[in-house]
Formats: C-alpha cells, sequence, structure tokens
C-alpha cells in the first residue's frame, strides 16, 4: 500500500482528518477540565474563607458594642486599634494558614469597619497596600500593588438585630495562582506532545482502515491482469481466422465488408486489452527491472516518420525540433517510452484541424531531458485540464468513439512517466492548441 501513491495520498488525509478532529477534541477537553479545576478551587477557597469568617463573627459580634470589651477583643485576635487611619498600623505579625507550607504561605488580613465603614481594627496587611473597600459587596477579588490577588468575604455585624459594623476577612490567592500556572503549563506542553501521539496513531488507525480496501483493489488489479490474459488469445485466434477468411474469400463483394469491420473492432478490442495488460504490470511494478539507457533523438525520429502518413491523412503538418547539442539518452523501457510518445504526438494530431500543425520539440536542462509536444488544435478547458489523465476520462465522448479512442492514451503516458521517475503536465487554452510537457531524468 505504501507504494502506491493514491493509497498513500488517501491515508495521509485520512490520518490528517483524524488528527485534526481529534485535536479540536483535546483543546475543547483540555479548556473543560481547566474551567472545572478553577471553578473547584474557586469555590473551595470561597466555603473556606466564608466559614472561617463566620466563626469569627460569632466571636465578636457578643462583644462588639460594649466599648471595653473591644480593646480586649482586639488584643486576643491580635489586632491594632485604629484611632485615624493614618495612624492605623498593623502588627508586625501576619496571620498564616497554619498547614500551609513554608515556601507557599497563604497570608490572611482580618478588618473591623464601624457602622459607617470606617476602619476601626486590622491585622495581616497595611491598609494603604491594599485600600478599605465598601463593604456593599459579600464577595470580592482585590489585587495589591504588587500584583497579589486577595479573596476578600465582608460580613455585617449585629448587635440586638442591628447593624453595628462590619467583618472583612481575606486571604490571597498566590497558591490558588501558582496551582493554575501548574495546570496550564501542563496543558500546553501537553497538548502538542498529545497531537504526535494522535498523529501517529491516526496513520497507524488509517493503514488499519484501509487494508480491507487495499486489498479489493490488488483483488481487482488481478483480475484485470487475468482478464486481459485470457482475452488476449482468443481476440489473437479471431484475428488469425479473420485474416484467413479475408484472403480465401471468393466473393470479396459480398462479405469483405462484413469482414472488414470484424476485423478493426477486433484491432480495437486487442488494443484495449493491451493497454490494460501494460497499466497492470506499470502499477505492479513488474516491469522495472528491463531498463536500459535509450536514445531520444532516435526514437523521436522514429515517430516522426512513422506517423507521418496518419498527418499526412489528417491534413497535419507534423515536424520535429532538436534543441539538445548532444543526443539525449534516458534509463527506461524503450517500449514504454516509445508508447509514451506515440500516445502524446497521435493525440495532438486527431485534435489538430486541418492545415494545423505538430511540433515535437527536444531539449535538456541540467539533469532532466525535455520533451514537449504542442498542436494547434482545439485546446482543452481548463476544468478539464486536472482530468484528462485519469483512465476512462474523455473530453469529447463522440470525437473519441468516432476516432476509436478509450481514454486510456493519457492515463497510460502519466502512468508510463512516473514509472520513470519524471513528471508531465499540460499548458492549453480553448481554440489556441495544447502543450504537453514530459521532464524525464537523464
Amino acid at each position: 500500500m505504501e507504494g502506491n501513491p493514491i493509497f498513500h495520498q488517501t491515508r495521509l488525509r485520512l490520518a490528517a482528518w483524524y488528527t485534526l478532529v481529534m485535536g479540536g477534541i483535546l483543546v475543547l477537553s483540555s479548556l473543560g477540565v481547566y474551567s472545572v479545576v478553577a471553578h473547584a478551587y474557586h469555590e473551595t477557597i470561597d466555603q473556606a474563607l466564608e466559614s472561617a469568617a463566620n466563626a469569627l463573627r460569632n466571636s465578636i459580634e457578643p462583644v462588639w458594642q460594649q466599648p471595653e470589651h473591644r480593646r480586649q477583643l482586639a488584643k486576643e485576635l491580635s489586632l491594632e486599634i485604629c484611632v485615624t487611619q493614618t495612624k492605623c498600623l498593623p502588627k508586625t505579625a501576619v496571620i498564616k494558614q497554619p498547614i500551609t507550607e513554608a515556601a507557599n504561605p497563604v497570608n490572611y488580613y482580618i478588618r473591623l469597619l464601624d457602622r459607617s465603614g470606617k476602619l476601626f481594627a486590622s491585622a495581616g496587611m497595611p491598609f494603604d497596600k491594599l485600600p478599605i473597600t465598601p463593604p456593599s459587596q459579600h464577595l470580592q477579588t482585590l489585587t495589591d500593588f504588587s500584583g497579589t490577588r486577595y479573596r476578600q468575604i465582608t460580613l455585617p455585624l449585629d448587635t440586638q438585630n442591628q447593624l453595628s459594623g462590619y467583618l472583612q476577612v481575606a486571604r490571597s490567592l498566590t497558591d490558588l495562582d501558582q496551582h493554575l500556572a501548574y495546570l496550564r503549563l501542563t496543558l500546553v506542553l501537553g497538548l502538542p506532545i498529545s497531537m504526535i501521539l494522535v498523529g501517529f496513531s491516526s496513520w497507524w488507525l488509517a493503514g488499519r482502515a484501509m487494508q480491507p480496501v487495499y486489498r479489493s483493489y490488488q483483488q481487482m488489479q488481478q483480475f484485470t491482469a487475468d482478464a486481459a490474459h485470457e482475452f488476449r488469445t482468443p481476440l489473437a485466434a479471431m484475428y488469425s481466422t479473420i485474416e484467413a477468411v479475408i484472403k480465401l474469400q471468393q466473393e470479396p463483394k459480398s462479405n469483405s465488408g462484413i469482414l472488414d469491420v470484424l476485423k478493426r473492432q477486433n484491432r480495437r478490442l486487442s488494443q484495449l486489452v493491451g493497454d490494460l495488460l501494460l497499466l497492470t504490470r506499470i502499477d505492479q511494478k513488474q516491469l522495472t527491472g528491463e531498463y536500459h539507457p535509450c536514445c531520444l533523438n532516435d526514437l523521436i525520429s522514429d515517430l516522426i516518420e512513422e506517423l507521418a502518413f496518419l498527418a499526412i491523412e489528417s491534413h497535419v503538418n507534423l515536424y520535429k525540433q532538436v534543441q539538445a547539442s548532444e543526443k539525449l539518452y534516458v534509463m527506461g523501457n524503450e517500449e514504454q517510452l516509445y508508447r509514451l510518445i506515440s500516445n502524446l504526438i497521435v493525440n495532438a494530431i486527431q485534435a489538430t484541424p486541418s492545415d494545423g500543425k505538430v511540433a515535437v520539440f527536444l531539449e535538456d536542462s541540467e539533469l532532466y531531458a525535455i520533451i514537449k509536444v504542442q498542436d494547434t488544435g482545439i485546446g482543452i478547458a481548463v476544468e478539464h485540464q486536472q482530468r484528462i489523465f485519469d483512465r476512462f476520462y474523455r473530453v469529447d465522448r463522440d470525437r473519441s468513439r468516432a476516432s476509436g479512442g478509450s481514454g486510456l492514451g493519457l492515463a497510460i503516458a502519466k502512468a508510463i512517466v512516473q514509472a520513470h521517475k519524471g513528471s508531465i503536465h499540460v499548458q492549453s487554452q480553448p481554440g489556441l492548441g495544447s502543450t504537453f510537457t514530459v521532464r524525464l531524468p537523464l
């Protein structure tokens, strides 16, 4: 399957599409995982913060309205009493989560506000580093001047069912940001690695999926080869019999016309079988061992002489033009190269109207021999140029049937060129003729 370009390209496309689809699924899954993890982290932090704030509020509310007890409460909670906001400085001790490792501390701060929202006491962080926020929002995320984010909760302090102040408790989100950064890094680095693994898996799976198709293709190839071999024997016998009957015919006027038709159709069938057999042998690479140096100059000269009668019959001027300074040799199968150039010249003659021209050019370019077959014929439309090398594809089916063509000539030419590691392409405009260019390695 690797040696067949059609199946190789199909397998590559299947693997590429599979990788693209799986890549999209992985990207969406990664975004989903990141969103779920980030949401779970935030929910856990909010729940823990609210639980700690509620416990503090339950301790503060009973003594909040008794001034003599406020200072005792502030002392127990390590809070610094604020006479004025400009002279309110927290203690040097920073409240930390006791279970957090020293390398990744979680900083907390506590603030007590009176009913008007003015700071009464605080601990853990200077208020000028993270300004006091209005107590209207229950939960909010703040960022200090150094870029550290804090998650803050604000709870009202009630005394005898009346609002008497506010409690603000916050913790830093440094650990959360670090965890999410590690998660993002893991996803960013893991996604390309996953895509590479998916690519290799896709290539393997595409090969496995195409094996039944390729086996069917091989069976079809084998059937074509076997059928061609089986057809050749009876066709040859029929042709010989018809030839003998024509020679021995006593009344040529009565039956010779019928026998001529049979002979012509027999020749057409024989050519079709030979074309199919040649394509099968080229596909199966059964002719690679028969390559030897072939002179393109002699080959083209012989073809010009042999096809001159066809050109004269079609009223077409056929000539060659060799621009190479010396004879050009390529490694190949002479019979196949003969068929390649012959197909191009015959097609050019058939596509050229009376008084037209068909020119065959031979030139060398670095490591390649270049053969050009140029005609002044009807040309080929752009939409047909990509398909004229397909097997059994004919631009004008009526003209092809009249000339006896089967739609395999250019397909054979392309197969022969590819077997010789060359290239073939066409340049054409409707009404202005066509130029087929073949490049073969010297």
